[in-house]
């Protein structure tokens, strides 16, 4: 005996019938995978199902992680401005040198002993530029030749185009001082001038000639009032003098408009 089953399929508006024989291997094997499909249908629709809700939850969980961050740079932003209220809150306590004072007499003279020692930051940059100039001032003034270079001396012979200097009579040895800061920068003997030293101030420079002896060497840095040698003849001389003589900018100008 076959195992077959007949399958009769009659049209609508037909008589005629058509018959198919299907093993009955075939049929079983055919229940077993529409079986297996409808098996693995649901277990691919389950796991379909299990990722999206993780997905959901990821989605969810990045969210409400976002949102912890956010809160907690405001936490952050709010513990700055708490260290800044405590601080001002010290210096607040160190001005009034009190905790909770309730006495009002006593806070207002307080505030009003501080507001004394306040200084504004005009004041103080005022008071620098002030100091700037007093110190550029200064030290101009090193280096400006406005002192006499012999104490008690006469001038026995003036400025003039054939003279372009000062002439001091003064005795023998007197010292000679250096009218300006500067630096040494001739020491020696100049023909007709005899012993002469000479200084640079900067764009200035001073001459001292017929001395008897110097008390300085070429080089040297001398302050101003410092004695650099000694009133002597030396030179084309008629007597004990000093020669003085300022070059301003290369030419010769009258000393006496700087005394």
């Amino acid at each position: 005996m076959k195992k077959l089953y007949t399958i009769q399929i009659i049209p609508e508006g037909s008589t005629k019938a058509k018959i198919y024989r299907i093993k009955r291997i075939w049929l079983k094997l055919f229940s077993w995978l529409v079986c297996i499909i409808a098996i693995l249908l649901c277990v691919f629709i389950w796991k379909f199902t299990e990722i999206n809700m993780q997905l959901a939850n990821s989605w969810k969980l990045k969210a409400d992680n976002e949102r912890l961050i956010k809160r907690h740079a405001e936490y952050e932003a709010a513990f700055t401005d708490l260290d800044s209220i405590y601080a001002i809150e010290t210096q607040i306590q160190n001005i009034l040198e009190t905790y909770l004072e309730n006495d009002s007499n006593k806070i207002r003279s307080i505030l009003d002993k501080n507001r004394l020692k306040h200084i504004s930051s005009k004041k103080v940059q005022l008071d620098s530029d002030f100091e700037a100039e007093i110190n550029l001032n200064r030290q101009n003034l090193e280096v400006f030749p406005n002192m006499l270079p012999v104490m008690g001396a006469v001038i026995s012979r003036q400025y003039s185009d054939e003279h372009k200097a000062v002439d001091f009579a003064a005795a023998m040895n007197e010292p000679v001082f250096a009218t300006a800061s500067g630096r040494v920068i001739f020491a020696g003997e100049k023909g007709d001038l005899g012993l002469m030293a000479e200084i640079d101030h900067g764009g200035i420079i001073t001459r001292y000639a017929h001395l008897a002896r110097f008390a300085v060497k070429r080089g040297a840095n001398v302050r101003k009032g410092e004695v650099i040698g000694f009133v002597g003849n030396t030179g084309n001389s008629d007597g004990a003098h000093l020669h003085y003589e300022i070059i301003f900018n290369g030419r010769n100008v009258n000393p006496e408009t700087f005394f």
